[in-house]
């Protein structure tokens, strides 16, 4: 066996021009998929991650019936008894905090206009807890010490710049309370902060949980937020929240952030069949580039192939040694595709490149390429497993030649 791989492997080297030629395709297909794959990792972790920390977080739990029945009042389908419900989810392992929220919608007046916004209430405290992040562009976050009769509000940067106001500024909420009845409270901008999507931006609005309830009169939220101490440890947390709930009977609901996340799960889409895209085109690249050069080899060597079966070699051997020297190429190849895209990713995360804003967005993010040993063997795999294929052929048609024509060949 070790003669039979030695002596494949010379002839893999045997016209060195042509298999560098061959190499350089197959290294040069393997570190663009590691680049690409790289870059959509690091995106895909950054963009989740950042999801999780703008505030969806790792878990939310509803009423159950609130994606089963419409809301005629305002909470109707609310959760009342949330703050058991939190300590009850607080007390299983690797829950980091859990916050109450509040969504509603009204009209915002500074007096001499009004518009529509989409307001977000939450407990300063647990949010803080929980390293919820707010980019703020002026002013201060809500205080998580501060006094629950303050009536403070953050507006964000499109709806501060429709009601020109400042922090410091005094606007009038109005909303529809719980018994359908209209209510305004009067609040204090504390601070202006951005989402990164203008859409959101011109209408969204955050007060804190006291104010909400106040304006609404109700002493329900909308849901509770769960965050984690890791994003990988999701599925084991809801499944221990769900027995927990399901042993208590309470008629609770829990979704977990990828089922919310819809703008993630269209972007990895999106990207991942970019991802297999490339994939198919370097896996016909390579098809073609190795087919080309092994089929040049057989012909080279049909005088050799025929003196081979003239004494004795058998013809599975023949093929064995064809198939042998396409997977020798697709080794080397990957080996030199994984060392060159890990060379080019260190070099592109040192240069520090920024992408632009993307589509609805007002902020770029770093271009990074993260080294995913899964992709690498998945790549090294996949064109090593290319080549063998793509040797079949001339493998085949080498262990079928006739003796004599094969050396009568010139």
């Amino acid at each position: 066996m070790k003669q039979f791989l030695l002596l494949a492997f010379r002839n893999v080297f045997r016209n060195r021009r042509r298999t560098l030629m061959t190499l350089l395709v197959v290294a040069g297909g393997v570190s663009a998929l590691l680049l690409a794959g790289g870059f959509f990792a690091y995106m895909f972790r950054g963009l989740r991650e950042s999801t999780i920390r703008n505030g969806l977080g790792h878990l939310q739990i509803y009423n159950a019936a609130y994606f089963t029945r419409e809301e005629k009042r305002a909470l109707e389908n609310g959760l009342a008894d949330y703050r058991q419900i939190a300590a009850a989810a607080q007390g299983v392992s690797h829950v980091r905090g859990v916050a109450p929220r509040i969504e509603f919608y009204g009209l915002v007046s500074n007096g001499m206009k009004s518009t529509t916004f989409m307001a977000t209430a939450v407990d300063p405290a647990a949010e803080e807890s929980m390293g919820f992040e707010l980019r703020m562009t002026e002013g201060r976050n809500l205080a998580p010490g501060a006094d629950g009769s303050a009536n403070e509000a953050l507006i964000a940067e499109g709806l501060a710049r429709s009601m020109n106001v400042k922090p410091g500024d005094g606007l009038t909420l109005l909303a529809v309370t719980s018994d359908g009845a209209l209510n305004g409270i009067d609040i204090d901008v504390a601070g202006i902060f951005t989402t990164g999507v203008r859409e959101m931006d011109e209408r969204a609005l955050r007060i804190t949980l006291p104010a909400a309830q106040r304006l609404l009169q109700t002493d329900r939220v909308t849901k509770l937020v769960v965050g984690l101490d890791a994003t990988e440890r999701t599925d084991a947390v809801y499944s221990a929240l769900t027995a927990r709930f399901g042993s208590e009977k309470r008629e609770v609901t829990i979704k977990k952030w990828i089922e919310l996340a819809t703008f993630y799960r269209q972007v990895r889409l999106m990207f991942s069949g970019i991802f297999v895209f490339m994939g198919v085109i370097v896996f016909f690249m390579t098809v073609m580039s190795s087919a080309n050069t092994l089929m040049m080899a057989m012909f080279e060597r049909m005088r050799e192939i025929g003196t081979m079966l003239a004494m004795g070699t058998p013809r599975s051997w023949i093929l064995a040694l064809f198939v042998l020297e396409g997977v020798l190429t697709g080794a080397l190849g990957a080996f030199a595709g994984v060392l060159l895209g890990n060379a080019l990713a260190a070099v592109v995360n040192r240069l520090g490149l920024q992408m632009p804003p993307p589509p609805a967005s007002t902020s770029g993010f770093p271009f990074r390429v993260m080294h995913v040993p899964e992709l690498m063997i998945g790549a090294s795999v996949l064109v090593v497993v290319t080549l063998a294929a793509a040797s079949l052929v001339p493998a085949f048609r080498a262990s079928r030649l006739r003796i004599v024509e094969a050396l009568a060949h010139v």
